[in-house]
């Protein structure tokens, strides 16, 4: 795969081991860097930024039902009993998807501020990865987003398929060389999804839409001469 880009990420060295296809480009022009202004929208800003926000806050008390983590929850319905009374301690939660190729991997971070030292913590977590993604949210090999979840407090299972995706403050082709995504998704598994990607795309059929007299024309007849009564 050849990658066209001024930007570097951290599965391009993979060029160098696997070898560059010249049939298969990744054209990567206009990718974006995820710590450069303006990039991430409220949402998204809160799943990589590393320095205080401004609302960011220490842990709460909360109850059952209103825990927002997806690991919170479980860890609740975990326990034989379910102690209505009693609350978790949790951070401000976020959730977000990343697709890359087919794949689609879903996030959640969790930001809170240790009032023993006044620092910020940020605890991330893949916690689901969909193969063979038809609905995908951009066009774009590589595209992530910020998504809400909707959580069954009766059955205490996450409802992943009514999850909403805010399409609006997508981010096309990010670099992901500076956040933790690489401790999460190896190099190789990135290179792998973006190039059978582009590979399908590649081999999409061609859909003929001339109508029959453009196809006439282009096999070398004419519409006035080639049919008239002579």
């Amino acid at each position: 795969m050849k990658i066209i880009d001024n930007k570097k990420d951290y599965y391009d060295y993979l060029s160098g081991v696997y070898g560059i296809d010249e049939q298969i480009v990744f054209d990567r022009r206009g990718s974006k860097s995820l710590n450069a202004p303006g990039v991430l929208q409220s949402g998204l800003e809160e799943c990589f930024a590393t320095t205080l926000l401004p609302d960011d806050k220490p842990m709460e008390a909360k109850q059952i039902w209103e825990l927002n983590s997806v690991r919170n929850r479980s860890e609740v319905e975990k326990t034989k009993k379910r102690f209505y009374h009693k609350t978790r301690l949790e951070g401000r939660v976020f959730h977000y998807v990343l697709e890359v190729g087919w794949n689609r991997y879903c996030f959640e971070v969790e930001r809170w501020i240790d009032t023993k030292n006044n620092s910020l913590c940020v605890d991330y977590r893949l916690i689901r990865t969909e193969h063979e993604v038809k609905d995908r949210i951009s066009d774009s090999p590589i595209a992530l987003a910020p998504c809400s979840l909707l959580f069954s407090f009766w059955t205490g299972e996450v409802e992943w398929g009514k999850r909403k995706v805010d399409v609006a403050k997508r981010v096309d082709n990010p670099i992901l060389c500076e956040t933790y995504i690489p401790k999460v998704i190896p190099s190789e598994e990135m290179w792998k999804a973006i190039y059978e990607f582009l590979s399908s795309q590649k081999e999409k059929p061609i859909v003929d839409t001339r109508s029959d007299i453009q196809k006439l024309e282009s096999a070398g007849f004419d519409k006035n001469t080639s049919f008239r009564n002579v």
